[in-house]
């Protein structure tokens, strides 16, 4: 059970991560994660009074041996920096295509094990470096500029900035899911990410706005997929090494730039090709080490 968690968390987030470019076409980025996070907002709400009333069954409680106030606090502070993940991903998908997108700020995972290393203090291991080269070369091959004239794109710029948000709050999410429980860690964090996201259009639009009427198919596909992506990714901490995880998530971007070519016929030079397999196989090396 605890390997299909992680897989339905792969299939949700791969298929969301192509999803988003459909109410993007017609709203801003800003008030499509308002929308998508209010609705994922209200379903672990309703999940977790269904549990809270004993509906159904508790899985990774609350630990009643910390300070629940504390505990809240700090997963307030790390969810609304690991919120600017999702701001620069979703924001470049305005400007670049899923099959870039994905793998570049898919090297979260480099970003992650930086973390273990210098805040966890985990060792370091030699395939480290091999790996910061292999991504480097990567994203330079995706980023399609000529050497010369090296310039990150306005996407794979966001997507860098993407992948070090995700990258350092995932690693560290492991703290407050064993202590409040996934229910409850993945509602606040998407109340967290709702409340951010309306803040911002609210500076943006010198007013504020709730957009309700603007709730479509397929950001409400948006809420399940985020809502199952998160739960089951949560709920894989609970019962998985984080090593074991980050090694099955390789399958995330592989599985996304398919789904890309499928639905927007999405194509790349064999410069940027090449740059996508050299990421995937320097995420697979770092995930297995």
């Amino acid at each position: 059970m605890s390997y299909t968690f992680i897989f339905l968390s792969i299939l949700s987030f791969s298929l969301s991560n192509c999803l988003w470019i459909y109410p993007l076409r017609r709203l801003s980025f800003l008030q499509v994660i308002v929308l998508r996070s209010f609705l994922t907002s209200v379903l672990f709400a309703t999940l977790w009074f269904t549990i809270y009333f004993g509906w159904l069954p508790d899985f990774g409680g609350v630990d009643s041996t910390v300070s629940l106030a504390l505990e809240i606090v700090y997963a307030i502070l790390l969810c609304i920096f690991s919120f600017f993940g999702l701001y620069f991903y979703v924001r470049s998908l305005k400007v670049e295509k899923v099959s870039i997108a994905v793998p570049v700020s898919s090297i979260s995972a480099f970003f992650g094990v930086a973390t273990a290393i210098v805040y966890l203090g985990e060792p370091v291991h030699t395939s480290f470096f091999m790996v910061l080269i292999l991504l480097t070369a990567g994203v330079m091959l995706i980023n399609n500029k000529p050497i010369k004239r090296f310039r990150f794109t306005k996407g794979v710029r966001y997507n860098l900035y993407a992948a070090l948000f995700w990258g350092v709050s995932f690693a560290l999410f492991v703290f407050p899911v064993k202590a409040l429980g996934a229910v409850l860690f993945s509602f606040i964090l998407e109340v967290v990410v709702c409340t951010c996201s309306l803040i911002l259009l609210r500076r943006e639009n010198k007013a504020w706005s709730f957009p309700l009427a603007q709730i479509d198919k397929y950001i409400v596909v948006l809420a399940f997929l985020g809502f199952g992506g998160i739960i089951f990714y949560n709920l894989s901490l609970l019962c998985l090494p984080v090593s074991t995880i980050s090694l099955l998530s390789t399958i995330t971007p592989a599985l996304s730039v398919v789904m890309a070519s499928v639905l927007f016929k999405e194509k790349l030079n064999s410069k940027q090709y090449a740059g996508l397999l050299i990421i995937l196989a320097g995420l697979f090396l770092l995930r297995l080490f």
